[in-house]
């Protein structure tokens, strides 16, 4: 395995940085109904930073609840029972966001049928609507063999891990995608390990433990241990 971790690569892998511009948009919710409503009616930029962008907003060391929604069911509505149907929705299963919308409604609507009563925020916890504009910069940290890219895993920040595993999945059109098996595949070919990385379910992981993950699967298929983050 040592050759191919000293292959060079057609195309380096650069990694970039990101970082998110989150803006409120004036829109509160109070009780489980309005949440429902306002999901109707979000542009689909809204529903997209709830779900997924506010991950890199996040500094916990586990993604407990993996969006805003369930996030407010635990702390706001005090529910873990939804908060919990919230947390093992997975956005990625979906095609497009307007599908993702209905099945979040489709969530509110079924829990909502059996309640006695519409669940409501206590006083300075309401939902408060946002959306975002992520800010992608080149970094200075790139690799063009896998021994290189490995250790370049451990230097890069946590926001580079988001932008090349969460962000691509959209950007590319792939849901079972990524920048980081892309690269691979193009370069390398290795389809044990690219299916691998397209095999982790990563959005029940938090940052900080997809970063572990990788290394982890790289040292599983190529016999060489990566550095793990600090």
């Amino acid at each position: 395995m040592a050759k191919i971790l000293e292959q060079v690569a057609e195309n380096p892998f650069w990694f970039h940085e990101c970082f998110l511009m989150a803006m409120p948009l004036g829109k509160k919710v109070v009780n489980l109904r309005e949440l429902l409503e306002g999901l109707r009616d979000i542009d689909e930029s809204v529903l997209y930073y709830h779900l997924i962008q506010s991950r890199l907003a996040l500094d916990q060391p586990a993604v407990e609840y993996p969006n805003d929604f369930a996030l407010w069911a635990a702390n706001a509505l005090q529910d873990s029972k939804l908060a919990e149907k919230l947390s093992s929705f997975d956005p990625f299963e979906y095609q497009n966001l307007g599908l993702v919308r209905q099945a979040v409604v489709d969530i509110l609507e079924e829990y909502l049928w059996d309640l006695p009563f519409v669940p409501w925020a206590r006083p300075g916890f309401e939902f408060h609507f946002c959306q975002a504009s992520t800010v992608v910069m080149h970094s200075l940290i790139s690799a063009q063999t896998l021994k290189e890219f490995c250790a370049a895993l451990s230097k890069v920040g946590l926001d580079s891990i988001y932008y090349h595993f969460f962000e691509a999945r959209w950007r590319l059109g792939e849901l079972k995608s990524d920048d980081f098996s892309y690269w691979i595949e193009t370069n390398f070919g290795l389809p044990e390990l690219v299916t691998a990385i397209r095999d982790i379910d990563i959005y029940f992981y938090s940052l900080k433990e997809l970063r572990e993950t990788l290394q982890g699967l790289i040292h599983q298929h190529l016999g060489e241990l990566c550095d793990h983050p600090g």
